[in-house]
């Protein structure tokens, strides 16, 4: 049974940390989790769309800069961290209260691998002087209570994320498919950010879509090499890979395993 560990606010919405045995979540005043770690295995990804996001790693099976707008209670950078331990974590969080969270109830690792940025991810990324590197890797995972946040509608927001990624790097996106309106909007910023070199697949069983977008063409060849080395994948990061390789392969209608 859940107890309630924290509740504060971050001036927008309220923020609440909750437990149920060994698992501990965070809320932004609503039902759903916006994290959650089992706090005896926290790199173990517990939400089914965080590990579907995981898809984009099939892509850079030794990736070495991340980049991730969202912070949440920090289940992605436990488990990026775990399995790439010498990489090194870009993260971007807007909201003060949340960092004091991750690192007070999450247990954020301590290590100068990360750094993390204080601020609005298009203020960031679109209009001030962000670090001047390249990455492998991008998650984009930023959510109010019950709503995608603004930015996740505007194309420039994207189009500056795929800009700092290496020519063959890939950029994994969480949308809420439950209204299909504005997935509708954010599904086509995504799309007009990146002449549409898009992959999507929709989580099982979840309001969750999972979009992966690429600064140049779909690489083919990349997702045909990892298919054929799927097993190998998933025993090193423990996820269901040949899942996510059938949804990808039924969702979009390309020849891509051909």
């Amino acid at each position: 049974m859940e107890h309630v560990v924290y509740r504060g606010n971050t001036g927008s919405h309220p923020i609440e940390v909750m437990d149920d045995g060994p698992l501990r979540s965070l809320r932004f005043g609503a039902e759903e989790r916006q994290s959650c770690i089992d706090l005896d295995y926290p790199h173990e990804l517990q939400l089914a769309y965080t590990r579907w996001m995981m898809t984009a790693l099939l892509f850079h099976p030794d990736p070495k800069k991340f980049l991730l707008c969202g912070l949440g209670g920090g289940a992605i950078v436990h488990f990026l961290l775990h399995h790439h331990p010498t990489a090194c974590l870009d993260i971007i969080e807007k909201e003060e209260k949340v960092i004091h969270v991750a690192k007070k109830f999450f247990h954020l690792p301590r290590t100068s691998q990360l750094h993390l940025y204080q601020n609005d991810v298009i203020d960031f990324l679109c209009h001030s002087s962000s670090p001047k590197t390249s990455y492998q890797v991008a998650f984009i995972d930023i959510f109010g209570p019950r709503s995608m946040a603004p930015p996740l509608f505007v194309p420039d927001f994207y189009r500056s994320i795929l800009d700092k990624l290496e020519p063959n790097g890939v950029m994994a996106v969480n949308l809420w498919n439950g209204d299909k309106h504005l997935y509708g909007m954010a599904r086509q910023a995504i799309r007009d950010s990146c002449n549409n070199q898009v992959l999507e697949m929709a989580v099982k069983k979840r309001s969750n879509a999972i979009l992966l977008a690429f600064p140049e063409e779909l690489p083919k060849k990349t997702l045909r090499k990892a298919r054929k080395h799927v097993a190998q994948h998933q025993q090193h990061y423990d996820l269901p890979f040949h899942r996510y390789l059938k949804k990808l392969r039924r969702t979009n209608k390309i020849t891509l395993f051909a």
